[in-house]
C-alpha cells in the first residue's frame, strides 16, 4: 500500500505544477493561489498543500521543472552536434513563451526574499559555464555567447527593450552563426 500512496501523491505534484502552469499561461502569474490550484488540478486545497505546503515550495517545484525542461531540450539536438550546451541555451531561447516567463517572475519574486530559492539555477549554471569551457577551445568565446544568451533571456523576461521579437530571432541566428563557426 505504501507503493501506492507514494504514486498518488507524485501524481498529484505533478497534477498541482501542470495546474500552476495552466493558470499561468492562461490568466497570468497573479491568479495563481492554492484554491485556484485545487480547482484546476481538479483536487482539495488540503491535497495541493500536502504536496507543497508553502508558496515558497510550490515556485521551487516549478524552478526544478523548469530547470528539467531546459535540460531536456539537449536530448533534440543530433548527437553529433558541437558546443551542445550552448545550442541548448540557444534553443531555450527561441522557446520562450509567455508562461514560462510569468511563472519566472514569480520565482523571481519569491527569491527577492529568500535568495536561496534559486541555488538549484545557480548551480545548473555553474555546471553549464564548465561544460562550455570543456566543448570549446576558445572559452572566452563561449563566456562571451553564453552570457549573450542570458541577457537576451533576461530582457525578454523581465519586459526589458529587446528589439521585439524578430529582432531577438535576429539576435538569434548571428549567435548560432558564432557557436556554428567556432572551434
Amino acid at each position: 500500500m505504501k507503493n501506492g500512496s507514494q504514486s498518488r501523491r507524485k501524481n498529484a505534484s505533478a497534477r498541482v505544477l501542470t495546474a500552476a502552469r495552466a493558470i499561468a499561461a492562461r490568466e497570468g502569474v497573479s491568479h495563481i493561489s492554492f484554491d485556484a490550484i485545487a480547482r484546476e488540478a481538479g483536487l482539495s486545497k488540503g491535497g495541493v498543500l500536502y504536496n507543497f505546503p508553502t508558496k515558497r515550495d510550490l515556485m521551487a517545484a516549478l524552478l526544478r521543472d523548469m530547470l528539467s525542461e531546459h535540460e531536456s531540450l539537449e536530448a533534440r539536438l543530433p548527437q553529433d552536434s558541437r558546443q551542445r550546451t550552448l545550442r541548448r541555451h540557444l534553443c531555450s531561447l527561441r522557446t520562450l513563451d509567455a508562461a514560462a516567463s510569468d511563472v519566472s517572475m514569480a520565482i523571481l519574486a519569491v527569491a527577492a526574499a529568500e535568495p536561496d530559492l534559486l541555488d538549484p539555477l545557480r548551480d545548473a549554471l555553474e555546471v553549464d559555464l564548465s561544460c562550455i569551457e570543456a566543448e570549446m577551445k576558445d572559452t572566452s568565446l563561449g563566456r562571451l555567447i553564453f552570457f549573450a544568451l542570458q541577457g537576451l533571456r533576461f530582457h525578454s523576461l523581465l519586459a526589458l527593450p529587446d528589439g521585439g521579437p524578430s529582432v531577438r530571432n535576429e539576435l538569434a541566428q548571428k549567435i548560432e552563426e558564432m557557436i556554428d563557426n567556432a572551434h
